[in-house]
């Protein structure tokens, strides 16, 4: 079923829809701005400013800027990227003329990517945080939303994890709006967001609906599905049966979390690091770093592999030589050598502790590209997997590793397991391969039409809708 939401705005000009919730200067010098641009509508004049030491922003608000408590690209919510076309329509209108049409809509805030800088606490005393999202909410939505005629939908849909204190600080901001609790609706990249928040706070201490929204799993599968040229093709994967492949694993860190350089670190340590292709691109990082990082995982010092890994970083994937971290897409892939050249994926999700379940692009990319995984995230993330449809690959890879409650004790499984597959001789791993070909046949095209017919999408959705009628 396809649902129709409408969106509505405070202001919205020749050119660019305003993001809710902005402050009223944006207004002013986007309208200017209006006057004098052909740009898209859905472009903003601060799109590429706004950390420019001589943007606007800075002329405006200072050095103590902050952070918008909404952002700006893709303004209304991410309901509205092309991974969602099957399961709603989004009708966008100003508030003062689409009351005219409709009597209740959804009124759509997109946060920033770091919650605690949208619940105005992060950095008290700058110009903009500390000024409560609702303080700049037209007082005409703001009283549609009191007398629940409006439904405040805040879009945190790309991200999976908010801490109990924040919750809290959040709370204490809506507290202050008069606004009713079942008037506001946070969407979360999870699959059990919901769950947790009700879990944490009884009836009486919620302010706010939380729903599911796994923007991801969907944003994934549609770019990939019509993306074919950032994914290994089915003609070179099936023409690539008799041709070994270069490395054993590939072992691609973006961004270096601690749990990421800690395994790093003992593949290095395991003495198999030279079998695989690695990247860690966000930063030099000195030896003493390293050894702390490893010390946390209860790692055994060794001041040679500290320095051995040290002395790469930044290091890029083989086949990906002029990449760097501000050039390298989280979500997607500017090609598929490096999956072409591996036999298996270690992924690692950005979280491995708490009680959220959510998955991000870490783990669909070796779905997407035929290639099985060992999967470094909270206990039970395969088991999420199965429950989506997903195959894991017991008993060619020990998945014991899933039910283990100790991440430390975890990681220590997936090496063992990593060396493992990496004593088989190049015949023994081409062939453990192939020997999973129909369940990476499965994942591939589970993951590729996962987006038209994703049912916590549907639910968030739906709820949604319920709210307009």
């Amino acid at each position: 079923m396809k649902y129709t939401l409408p969106f509505f705005y405070d202001y919205i000009f020749a050119n660019v829809i305003l993001p809710n919730a902005m402050p009223p200067e944006m207004g002013v010098v986007n309208y200017l701005h209006t006057m004098f641009s052909n740009r898209l509508k859905q472009q903003s004049y601060f799109d590429e400013r706004f950390d420019d030491e001589n943007s606007p922003w800075r002329l405006m608000f200072g050095h103590k800027l902050g952070h918008m408590p909404s952002t700006l690209w893709n303004n209304g919510s991410y309901l509205r990227m092309p991974c969602f076309q099957y399961l709603v329509n989004i009708e966008e209108d100003a508030v003062y003329f689409g009351k005219q049409k409709k009597s209740k809509y959804i009124y759509p805030i997109k946060i920033t990517l770091h919650f605690e800088k949208f619940t105005g606490t992060d950095d008290v005393g700058s110009r903009l945080n500390g000024e409560y999202f609702w303080k700049h909410i037209s007082e005409e939505a703001l009283q549609d939303v009191k007398n629940k005629n409006a439904t405040i939908f805040i879009d945190w849909s790309n991200e999976n994890f908010i801490e109990h204190h924040q919750y809290l600080d959040f709370h204490d901001c809506l507290k202050r709006s008069g606004i009713p609790p079942s008037q506001v609706v946070l969407a979360v990249n999870s699959f059990n967001a919901q769950e947790v928040y009700e879990n944490w706070f009884p009836p009486n201490e919620r302010r706010m609906e939380v729903r599911n929204l796994p923007f991801l799993l969907s944003n994934i599968s549609y770019y990939y599905m019509y993306h074919p040229e950032s994914r290994v093709s089915d003609a070179d994967w099936a023409n690539s049966q008799n041709i070994y492949r270069r490395n054993y694993f590939m072992f691609p860190i973006r961004r270096a979390r601690e749990h990421r350089i800690a395994l790093l670190y003992k593949i290095a340590q395991a003495g198999i690091l030279d079998k695989g292709d690695w990247s860690a691109l966000e930063r030099e990082m000195s030896p003493h770093h390293i050894l702390h990082i490893a010390n946390n995982f209860n790692c055994v010092a060794d001041e040679n592999i500290a320095n051995q890994l040290s002395a790469c970083m930044p290091q890029s994937l083989q086949d990906e030589t002029d990449r760097s971290f501000n050039t390298v897409h989280g979500w997607n892939d500017p090609h598929s050598l490096p999956m072409k050249n591996s036999y298996f994926y270690i992924a690692t999700e950005t979280y491995t502790h708490g009680v959220y379940k959510s998955l991000t692009e870490k783990v669909f990319k070796p779905l997407a590209n035929y290639q099985p995984f060992l999967f470094m995230a909270y206990p039970g993330a395969l088991k999420v997997l199965r429950d989506l449809g997903f195959k894991t690959f017991h008993p060619f890879i020990n998945e014991d590793y899933d039910n283990e409650t100790s991440h430390v004790k975890r990681m220590d499984m997936i090496v063992d397991e990593i060396k493992r597959l990496c004593s088989m001789s190049p015949t023994e791993i081409h062939n453990w391969y192939w020997s999973m070909k129909d369940i990476l046949e499965h994942n591939r095209n589970h993951l590729f039409f996962i987006h038209q017919d994703e049912k916590h999408a549907e639910e968030c959705v739906k709820f949604l809708s319920e709210k307009v009628k």
